[in-house]
């Protein structure tokens, strides 16, 4: 069949119409994004506008301010609140999950993601019911029942949970299928629906940020200007072969790992008046910068700076610059590897031991380190006095409580002299304090002055977590003088 010219004009204008149309379709991997856990956070407006894009370039943008609105500091490149919401759905997908459907995507997972974990729970045994039938009266099967509760006191006061708790019971549709509904018929189920349904605006923490804040590497900070980041360049900054370094993974949240870092520049050293850098993957592109008012600490040795780094998982480069009125003093570039927070069972996170512990009841858990309302200056040198203390603190997670409701954790202190025992090892209990949730902090020291000379010594450290036989290690040499 033979078509004329001004057909073929009409079918390529309608063609090229619609090219642009097809371009600006979302993908796959934003097609279904609100149809996810996610989809449980989403506002009304929010809903409204997703509908709206079109594009994967704009479907992105949207993700990006979602999670920037809920970050509890959008500052912070680190999204405390994206992390545990993650942390929630990988433990759902694990252990709520039925037949083909993900246990984020269950009613147990959706309660679960949006109020965390029950502060009790209930599970009751299938039972043999008479039911009613057609035919009369026959026994039939009840599945299990699966009951949360709640206290009201401990969710943020935005949900307006009435009376003492909220509950939730889940009923499963078939026996020994896992497939739990939640029961929406009686009043105890409407009070805690309704007070699930406020989620959303809850969480919904800064609904006029209109851009996502710049990447900065550090709370509190500002992105770094384009001057102080030349400065990383100075590699014979005076101060950079005797300045004291010390980088540690620390920990956030119970969830998340920042690094922490120590400059100990000597007494000779002007007093810095600014920190800035950058914070490169292991792609070696840029992830974040800062810069920020350095406030110096006295150290073992001189003047000391903290930073506190808050990284998802993964290998990093950060490159620092310390300066004193506009000359960079010193210049460091660390590599470090992030590792991830095991999601179940007793974890106990590195010792970290100092010279000294301050009280400070202000700093945000994070804080370099900062464990509990205590910062430690960590030991940067070989050599103490004996009229010197050894601090030593740590965290666990998820310890397994005894009878009581309590952790059982212990103290194994093994001094050596020249290689040899001195004495018996020193065991004491510990008493752990509760920082929120299923994390606890522990702290104690001891003096030297009960050494009986000086010389060289070796201090090993060791804190068992007794139910669940979980430790942690660390050895210390020292030269301890008078």
């Amino acid at each position: 069949m033979r078509h004329n010219g001004s057909v073929l004009l009409v079918i390529f204008a309608i063609a090229v119409l619609l090219a642009p149309i097809a371009e600006a379709q979302r993908s796959e991997d934003f097609a279904g994004w609100a149809d996810g856990p996610e989809g449980f956070l989403l506002t009304k407006k929010e809903k409204k506008d997703w509908e709206e894009i079109t594009t994967d370039a704009e479907a992105e943008r949207f993700i990006e301010l979602f999670w920037a609105r809920r970050n509890p500091e959008p500052d912070n490149p680190f999204n405390a609140f994206k992390a545990d919401f993650e942390s929630k759905v990988r433990f759902a997908d694990e252990n709520l999950a039925y037949g083909r459907i993900p246990g984020s995507l269950t009613d147990r997972g959706r309660v679960l993601i949006l109020l965390g974990r029950p502060d009790g729970r209930d599970i009751r045994g299938a039972s043999q019911a008479p039911t009613a039938n057609n035919l009369g009266l026959s026994d039939a099967v009840e599945g299990r029942t699966d009951i949360w509760f709640y206290e009201s006191s401990k969710l943020p006061k935005e949900f307006k949970a009435k009376g003492s708790q909220l509950v939730f019971s889940f009923y499963e549709e078939r026996l020994d299928t896992d497939n739990f509904v939640l029961d929406r018929s009686n009043r105890e189920s409407f009070k805690a629906m309704n007070a699930l349904s406020r989620a959303p605006d809850v969480y919904f923490l800064h609904p006029d940020l209109m851009e996502v804040p710049k990447p900065i590497s550090i709370a509190g900070a500002s992105p770094a200007s384009a001057a102080h980041l030349a400065w990383l360049a100075e590699d014979e900054a005076p101060f950079n072969d005797v300045v004291i370094v010390i980088s540690e993974m620390g920990i956030n949240d119970g969830v998340s790992r920042p690094l922490w870092v120590h400059l100990e520049l000597p007494p000779d050293a002007p007093q810095l008046d600014l920190l800035a850098g950058r914070v490169k993957g292991a792609d070696g592109k840029v992830v974040s910068n800062f810069e920020t008012a350095a406030t110096p600490l006295e150290g073992q040795y001189g003047s000391v700076y903290h930073l506190s780094f808050p990284l998802d998982e993964g290998s990093y480069t950060v490159d620092i610059v310390g300066a004193a009125g506009d000359e960079p003093q010193v210049t460091q570039s660390l590599e470090t590897e992030i590792s991830d927070v095991p999601e179940a069972g007793t974890w106990m996170s590195p010792l970290w031991l100092g010279m000294a512990a301050s009280p400070n009841r202000e700093a945000k858990l994070g804080e370099a380190f900062t464990i509990g309302g205590w910062h430690l200056t960590p030991i940067s040198g070989p050599e103490l006095t004996r009229e010197s203390e050894i601090a030593y603190f740590g965290f666990v997670v998820r310890p397994a409580l005894n009878e009581e409701g309590a952790v059982d954790l212990k103290a194994r202190i093994r001094v050596k002299r020249d290689g040899k025992p001195l004495g018996q090892p020193l065991i004491m209990p510990l008493n752990p304090s509760l920082m929120f949730g299923d994390l606890y902090m522990y702290g104690n020291s001891i003096a030297l002055s009960a050494l009986p000379v000086t010389g060289a010594y070796d201090f090993e450290f060791k804190i068992t977590e007794s139910n669940s036989d979980s430790s942690v290690e660390r050895i210390l040499s020292l030269e301890v003088t008078e």
